[in-house]
């Protein structure tokens, strides 16, 4: 194991699902670019060890099977990665991930989804890594549209194993595209509530099991929208609607620390206030523009910027990722992150 040592941060985070649950998704939601592959089939065919790194000036990545060399982190270079790393020698990613505000090092490892019956060596790496790297907690995550199936009762029962034999590992279950739930029909609360008791009768008894869902492919499209990146048309024409119902109804779902929930409520609001001025400042500017002076038409379009913002800003609060993310910062904080050096406090 001493080739797959890494930094005692304390704080490693195994990220674990079936194919095509969206682990990739949520990595790039985090990120607010979409580096890493994901898509309706298998695409990731390797443990990716990702050293999350507050100082990182550059995001890079390496294949150790190659050569000790870092390149700059893009899509193309991970997708060069898959199938071509020697067996349980993880791929090393390290970067940053901007919206975590805790400044201390955390180590996630992205997993290939056990499930695909095309790429047998997919199922070994997934459980090597499972098995064998050091771990203080799971993240699971689950498709929405595809929840209790044999493929996924096949990876709690092992993931039990393996949390059992390790003495039990905290899990939190993330519910991913939870944009699927239609809030006259279904129930987010009963959903919740059905995930997490599934996934605890395969856990050690007592074992801690937190719940949030999430819209992660949204959050990557609105920070990218945010940033003005290159988007495609179906990116354009999935950012283009959230029902903020939906988005309250998770935040109330969700087994979360009270605390998140509050500070997410607050976040929303703030929003809201925000979108609502921006309407009306920008009706009275288009006002002035067709009845008093054209040249408010150029005020009206910095508007309709702070507008958009703000709505993306709202819509990435009620996808779920803020609270995930503030998730993780009180795991850092309270619980396995080691202090900072005394050479680092200052920059913190």
């Amino acid at each position: 194991m001493d080739e797959f040592r890494v930094p005692d941060t304390g704080l490693h985070i195994l990220i674990l699902g079936c194919m095509s649950s969206g682990k990739s998704t949520v990595l790039n939601a985090l990120l607010g670019r979409g580096v890493f592959p994901a898509g309706n089939r298998a695409t990731t065919a390797q443990v990716f060890r990702i050293i999350h790194d507050p100082w990182c000036k550059e995001n890079v990545c390496r294949n150790p099977s190659e050569s000790e060399d870092w390149h700059p982190l893009t899509l193309e270079r991970l997708a060069s990665y898959n199938g071509s790393m020697r067996e349980n020698v993880p791929a090393d990613i390290r970067l940053c991930l901007p919206h975590l505000e805790k400044k201390r090092t955390i180590v996630f490892y992205d997993t290939p989804g056990p499930n695909t019956s095309k790429h047998d060596e997919h199922r070994g790496e997934t459980y090597f890594a499972l098995e064998k790297l050091p771990l203080t907690h799971i993240f699971l995550v689950l498709d929405m549209a595809q929840l209790h199936t044999r493929d996924e009762e096949a990876l709690l029962q092992d993931m039990g194993r393996v949390a059992a034999l390790r003495g039990g590992v905290p899990v939190l279950a993330i519910i991913n595209k939870a944009d699927v739930i239609d809030v006259e029909k279904e129930s987010v609360a009963d959903i919740v509530k059905d995930v997490r008791d599934t996934v605890a009768q395969h856990l050690p008894e007592g074992a801690n099991v937190d719940v949030i869902p999430v819209m992660a492919k949204g959050a990557e499209v609105w920070r990218r929208m945010i940033d003005r990146d290159p988007l495609t048309v179906f990116e354009v024409e999935f950012g283009q609607y959230i029902d903020w119902r939906l988005c309250e109804a998770m935040r109330d779902a969700s087994v979360m620390p009270e605390e998140i929930r509050v500070s997410v409520a607050e976040q929303m609001e703030e929003w809201r206030r925000l979108q609502k001025f921006s309407q009306a400042f920008r009706s009275s500017l288009e006002y002035l523009a067709r009845r008093v002076h054209p040249e408010a038409e150029l005020i009206n379009k910095n508007v309709s910027k702070i507008l958009d913002y703000a709505d993306c800003r709202r819509a990435i609060t009620g996808s779920g990722m803020v609270a995930l993310e503030e998730y993780i910062d009180r795991l850092t904080v309270n619980r396995y992150a080691v202090p900072l050096r005394d050479d680092l406090k200052e920059r913190a």
